[in-house]
Order: C-alpha cells, then structure tokens, then sequence
C-alpha cells in the first residue's frame, strides 16, 4: 500500500523520514550546556529586583541565538497554565506556549536543539505525536521532547482537568508515551490499555530523527526510574546523580543525566553578589509561599512558618545557586560537573541576554579549560549538514 506520492516517498527520496540519528547522543567523557527559556513572566524569580530578561517571542529568539553562537546544546522552555498570584506580582501570569515557540524557534535556528514541554494530561498522544513530527522536519533532527507528567493542582483545577495521584501519573504518561513512540516507530498505532484506546492510529509522516530525544525531570524515585526506564536524558538536581545511577543500574538502561544549575553572574564578584542580594531582598514573600502551597510541598500553615524562618528566602531562590564573575562561574561549573560526574548542565540564568555575552566571553573559555584539567571536554553541537 502506498502511503505517499512518488516524489515525496522516503523510499526513493531519501532524508524525509528515520534519516538522522538521535539529537544529543551521549558521548563519554563531554559535558554539555543548555538553557532554561525565559518563556515566563519573572522567569525562575519572584522578584521585583530590576530584571531586563522578558517573556516575549522577541527575547526568547534573541535568548536561543545567543546560546546557539556561544555554543550551547540545547534550549527548553517551561508549560505554565496559570500564574502564581504574590503580594505585589503575579509569578509566571504570562507565558508564551511551547509548541507554537519552538517551531518558530526551530525555523530561526541551525545548530541548536530545542525541546518542546507537554503536559502528558492535557494533549492526546496521537496529537502530540503529530506535533512532534512537524517539529523534528522543521528542525530537521534539532528537536526533542520533554515529558511532564503533572504540576501544579490550581493550573489544572483551573481547566477542569484531574491531576492523578503522583504514581497513577507515570503509569498514564507510560501509556501515552507507548502511543507517540508506536506512531513515530511505526506510522501507525493500536493499544487497548487502561488510559488510552486507539485503533490504527495513523501518524505519517515519521519524524527525521530515527528516535527522537525524550528527555523527563523527574525529582522522586517514581520520576527517577520513570527517567531511567524511558527517557534518553533526566533533568535532575546534581545532588542526585549518585542516586539516580543505582536505579539506572537496576533497571539496566543506558539514560544521560544533565543537571540543573541557577548562576548568578556579572563582571565582578562584587557586582554579581550585589545582583544576589538584590533579588533577595526584593523577593515577593507572597509569590512563594503560594507556590509552596500549590505544589503540595506545603500546608498553609508550615508555609507561613517556613517563610519566617531565617534565610528561607535566600535558601529557596539562591541556596545552590553559583554566583560570581564569569571566571569563577566557569571554574565553579565545570568542577560541580566533574564531582557529580554529569553529561550536561541546564542553566538557569537572571538577565538572559546579558548573561550569555559573559559566559561566552570569559566563562566557557575557562569552563571548558577547568574540564580538559579533569580529563573532560566541553562538548558543541554538530549537525549533519546533509539535513541542514
């Protein structure tokens, strides 16, 4: 059965579908750098200190440029649903949606691989597929996608969608991740499961890549293994590493680890610290105590508690932050990586634009010589320029 016209079938018209390998293969003994997007207002920090980063399409295309020419890997920006209303902001109220962002993104870039957040509850399987492969052509082969299986119960609750139980959540996001797999594995998909019921799914086009990046951040052991037995990279704290290694030993799967990092950086020391103690001191008590509250971290009352005490406040917003000029930054970055023994880093940065000039400039040059000292490398993007 023919499934395409002549002149645009994969057969005889080779680089249409399964003609690239995996975006990001891991590769021994490199550590590579990517970015959080600043897609969200106030980004990662509920602060009013002064702040230039913004949430728009001009600065997020800015943003992915920059860290495309200082030779970051890759870039993913967060699914928000509803803002965290604080004292005086309202923490991440506007935010610009993922999959539209990325393929515009994607159209704009070259080397640079972006990944697309879904919320697994809120997107059919066969519709997510069907995105991810327009995304993957766009890019041809620059694309991945991260699996979120759930947040934050007032951005659901907000569109009348039930957030499972924490565990049911990774048994569906399975199910769903079955589906989207069979339709890019195979064009077409069939499953008479617990959560999802298709029959003959069809998902032509497949995507360039032969198996496009999955990546997940899972925190517990129910995200960790999740991770492990799914994912091709886990976003993690590198505190975790150690722990994440011995499930991925039990479960017998090869999955990269990229750690995530907050960097305060600026041109001095002393500038960067003042930055620090600026977001700190500005910070809207409000904003995270019903963060606290609304991912079920906290009851009410232990957050009002936990707000008081002292230095909560820096710890929450700052606690393993690096901050520092870009020397110190890159040395310290580079060191965080070898001790913990990571494949990458995912940086979340305060002023995006200004921030990736310096650690371009000053930090990746010492970055990358910090590494090279422990038998590392700093490793670039490639691209097959048959595709691109």
């Amino acid at each position: 059965m023919r499934y395409y016209p002549e002149h645009a079938d994969p057969a005889t018209r080779p680089g249409l579908e399964h003609c690239v390998e995996r975006a990001l293969p891991n590769v021994e003994g490199s550590v590579m750098l990517g970015i959080f997007q600043p897609n969200q207002a106030f980004g990662e920090w509920p602060t009013l200190a002064p702040n230039p980063s913004e949430w728009t399409f001009e600065y997020n295309l800015a943003t992915v440029r920059a860290a495309e020419a200082v030779g970051m890997s890759f870039a993913f920006p967060a699914a928000r649903w509803a803002g965290l209303p604080g004292d005086e902001i309202v923490w991440r109220g506007a935010s610009l949606d993922t999959i539209t962002l990325t393929a515009a993104l994607l159209a704009s870039t070259k080397h640079i691989t972006l990944l697309t957040t879904v919320n697994t509850n809120l997107l059919n399987p066969v519709v997510a597929a069907k995105y991810g492969v327009g995304l993957d052509h766009i890019g041809a082969g620059r694309w991945g996608l991260n699996v979120v299986s759930g947040w934050g119960k007032h951005e659901f609750a907000a569109m009348g969608v039930e957030l499972l139980d924490h565990k049911e959540r990774y048994k569906y996001t399975r199910e769903w991740l079955d589906i989207v797999e069979m339709l890019w594995r195979d064009g077409e998909a069939t499953l008479d499961g617990e959560y999802f019921k298709v029959d003959k799914a069809s998902g032509r086009p497949r995507p360039m890549q032969v198996s496009p990046l999955i990546v997940n951040a899972g925190q517990s052991y129910t995200g960790m293994r999740f991770s492990a037995e799914r994912a091709d990279y886990i976003f993690c704290y590198g505190e975790r590493a150690e722990k994440f290694r011995e499930i991925r030993a039990e479960v017998g799967r090869d999955c990269g680890f990229i750690g995530t990092k907050s960097v305060i950086i600026a041109p001095t020391t002393e500038q960067a610290k003042r930055r620090a103690e600026q977001i700190v001191d500005a910070a809207d008590r409000g904003a995270l105590r019903n963060m606290w509250v609304t991912s079920g971290a906290e009851s009410a009352e232990s957050a009002e508690e936990r707000l008081n005490k002292p230095g909560a406040v820096h710890d929450y917003l700052l606690g393993d932050a690096i901050v520092g000029s870009p020397e110190e930054v890159g040395a310290q970055l580079a060191q965080w990586a070898v001790k913990h023994d990571i494949d990458g880093i995912c940086l979340n940065l305060y002023d995006y634009l200004g921030d990736l000039v310096l650690i371009g400039s000053r930090a990746i040059p010492v970055f990358e010589a910090e590494l090279a000292v422990h038998g590392k490398s700093f490793r670039k993007p490639t691209v097959d320029e048959s595709v691109s």
